[in-house]
């Protein structure tokens, strides 16, 4: 198996996954394949898939996001009261805040050594402590922005607008992962922070980078949902949480870094759609997909770790050697 053929395989299983539980599903219900159907599973696979960017990035190079879900909930909810500033100003407004959020998550893991999951989720309290004074004490009425409406909601020949940016942000950072020169510092950290930093990878400021670009893009996943919702409130970000991780590793990438690909993870964010989609036609209730994501969570991380590598290697080796029938030992010259 050629280099780019085990690098593929894992992304080409995730949309194997997909288009096998959406046949599940068409054949269980004939309007599971309308059109109309699969709009919404591309505007709600696009939330996904808005909030997991931050969070590839952030994997790949050997970290992880808890703060996704509360700066999923800034980005509506402060939308929603600096609307007075006009649609377009008031999303970039919110964007570069997230970022900055994600700046300080960077720092803490980067420059302060504090792990991931502490810093990430102090941070992501923080901000909820925050949206709780200006949501709940200050409340505005949650009006949003026009141009949050019309990017979550509006259609180009019958193709959602959202669905439309989500092609092109995943053409965007697959090019970034694939041929700049951040993308593969990001995969140099993640595989080994110290192997990078001897060859001259400033370690530091691409964790800063990956925690702004998560910050950024969770906080715009906030406003097209804000917008797509018509209302911003303080838990809008709660699923989105084990969704966007779970996405991640179901498109096959490493959850402790240095392996995977964005375009796998709008893979994982399809078939989590999808799954999610097909829990009514089955009599399952959300509690289900919560079990799911949990499972693929804890199988992540044991495939990543040096247990699940072991006998995945063992694994490999044995369907490598070629089967000998009993007795049929290969006699050694003397």
């Amino acid at each position: 198996m050629t280099a780019w053929a085990r690098r593929a395989a894992p992304t080409l299983s995730a949309w194997a996954l997909c288009v096998v539980l959406f046949a599940i599903g068409a054949i269980h219900s004939s309007g599971f394949a309308a059109w109309d159907n699969i709009r919404d599973l591309l505007v709600f696979a696009s939330f996904v898939g808005f909030a997991a960017v931050g969070e590839t990035l952030v994997v790949l190079g050997g970290g992880l996001d808890l703060s996704v879900p509360w700066v999923i909930a800034f980005g509506g909810i402060q939308l929603s009261h600096w609307a007075s500033i006009g649609g377009g100003a008031g999303i970039v407004a919110v964007v570069a805040v997230g970022a900055a959020i994600g700046f300080v998550n960077g720092v803490g893991v980067a420059w302060l050594r504090v792990p991931p999951i502490v810093m990430t989720l102090a941070v992501g309290g923080l901000v909820q402590a925050y949206l709780l004074a200006i949501g709940l004490l200050q409340s505005t009425g949650n009006q949003l922005p026009a141009a949050a409406v019309d990017i979550a909601t509006s259609r180009v020949a019958g193709v959602p607008i959202v669905a439309l940016i989500w092609l092109g942000v995943a053409l965007l950072v697959g090019g970034l992962l694939a041929r700049a020169a951040l993308g593969r510092k990001i995969y140099a950290v993640g595989a080994s922070e110290t192997v990078a930093e001897l060859s001259g990878v400033d370690v530091r400021r691409v964790r800063l980078q990956t925690y702004m670009l998560s910050g950024a893009f969770a906080s715009f996943a906030g406003v097209v949902i804000s917008g797509y919702v018509g209302q911003t409130y303080l838990d809008i970000g709660n699923p989105y949480l084990f969704t966007s991780i779970a996405a991640v590793i179901v498109g096959g990438a490493s959850i402790l870094g240095g392996r995977g690909t964005y375009w796998g993870t709008v893979a994982g964010a399809m078939t989590l759609t999808v799954l999610g989609a097909m829990l009514p036609l089955f009599g399952l209730s959300p509690a289900g997909l919560d079990i799911v994501y949990g499972i693929v969570i804890l199988v992540g991380v044991w495939a990543s770790t040096a247990g699940g590598a072991l006998v995945l290697g063992r694994i490999r080796h044995h369907r490598r050697r070629s089967p000998q029938l009993p007795g049929a030992e290969v006699q050694h010259a003397p």
